[in-house]
């Protein structure tokens, strides 16, 4: 019995190859989407193009495991975590509003989604 070979998992990794050959446009759709959504060279928030080059004032993520935002996006961006924190609104900007918040609190679902995808095992599993 010793030399009897389980091909369960043999089996399972075959399926899943041809499968991903099956999908492979879908796939790329996907896989261009986690590469946009992580570029360092535009803002996560606006698309905006961010030189690099420009050591002036260079982007930074708001925090070393958050985003890459443009000057204008980071400091939306900040007055949102304030208005988390503190549970109010800056009065003197009128588009900070409860709409605003959830504009803001969708957008950070949607990229901690992104990057959760990104590090799931079936997707770096099929992108190798």
């Amino acid at each position: 019995m010793e030399k009897v070979l389980n091909i369960t998992a043999r089996l399972e990794h075959k399926r899943r190859k041809e499968q991903a050959e099956e999908y492979r446009d879908r796939f790329q759709a996907v896989q261009r989407v986690l590469q946009c959504s992580a570029c360092q060279y535009k803002c996560a928030m606006c698309n905006r193009h961010i030189d690099r080059s420009d050591s002036s004032n260079p982007p930074k993520p708001s925090s070393p495991t958050e985003f890459t935002l443009c000057e204008s996006c980071r400091t939306e961006f900040e007055a949102f975590q304030k208005a988390s924190q503190e549970g109010s609104l800056e009065a003197e900007v009128f588009w900070h509003n409860q709409e605003w918040l959830e504009l803001w609190r969708s957008w950070l679902n949607y990229q901690r989604s992104i990057d959760n995808f990104r590090n799931s095992f079936d997707f770096n599993k099929i992108a190798e």
